[in-house]
């Protein structure tokens, strides 16, 4: 079986693993928007509601309008030359800790996306889905998106506790350039491209931490 027909074999796992439950708006992902080549993958905690999950591609809605999210980490993306532009061959490859969208929730009146529980998390890891993503794409690089991968990585493929919060771990990294590998690839934790994020644009400007990650995805260190 070829790289492509493996992926495509991944893609069904993911719509028929209803992780949070039976999803009948969950559309199969678009593999001809998925570069599967990439040198990075990003992993971020599960499926927005109205993009991947509704249209088959990351960060982008059905009528092909790019999301918020999207458009802030295509800032950050593009310092070392990278994009979520699906139709550019420097487009990275992204998925999700939870192969799913956990619904909403309601507090204080207001409707919120619900997060993830540790069940959910730990039965969606247990299914294998990330692992062998990550085995056929052979990314040179992984960036963690947000608290959720970066603490559910370490925590159930690396077997490690985190010792530090998001921001101090992406904080250390910049300034020691010792980070973690999971199959000898390099780990990088970087903060949620969220438009309500501060410490996502705080991030952007990190030149220690955009100097490393163009030596890992050039390099291979």
């Amino acid at each position: 079986m070829n790289k492509e027909n493996k992926i495509k074999s991944i893609f069904d796992e993911i719509y028929n693993l209803n992780i949070c439950g039976k999803d009948p708006l969950k559309v199969h992902r678009d593999i001809s928007k998925m570069n599967i080549n990439s040198k990075v993958m990003v992993i971020a905690e599960a499926m927005a509601p109205e993009q991947v999950r509704l249209s088959g591609v990351n960060y982008f809605f059905k009528d092909g309008t790019i999301g918020n999210t999207g458009k802030s980490l295509e800032k950050f993306l593009n310092k070392f030359e990278y994009t979520v532009y699906p139709d550019r061959p420097n487009c990275v490859y992204h998925t999700e800790i939870v192969h799913g969208f956990p619904g909403y929730e309601i507090k204080n009146g207001k409707k919120y996306i619900r997060r993830p529980t540790r069940k959910e998390i730990q039965f969606s890891i247990e299914s294998g889905i990330l692992q062998k993503e990550i085995e056929i794409v052979q990314p040179k690089l992984i960036l963690l998106m947000g608290n959720t991968a970066y603490q559910s990585f370490y925590t159930y493929l690396l077997g490690i506790k985190p010792k530090n919060n998001l921001t101090k771990e992406i904080g250390e990294i910049s300034n020691t350039k010792v980070f973690k590998r999971y199959m000898n690839i390099p780990l990088i934790p970087i903060q949620h491209s969220s438009g309500a994020n501060p410490r996502f644009r705080e991030m952007i400007e990190n030149k220690k931490l955009i100097a490393l990650i163009h030596l890992l995805v050039e390099k291979h260190i």
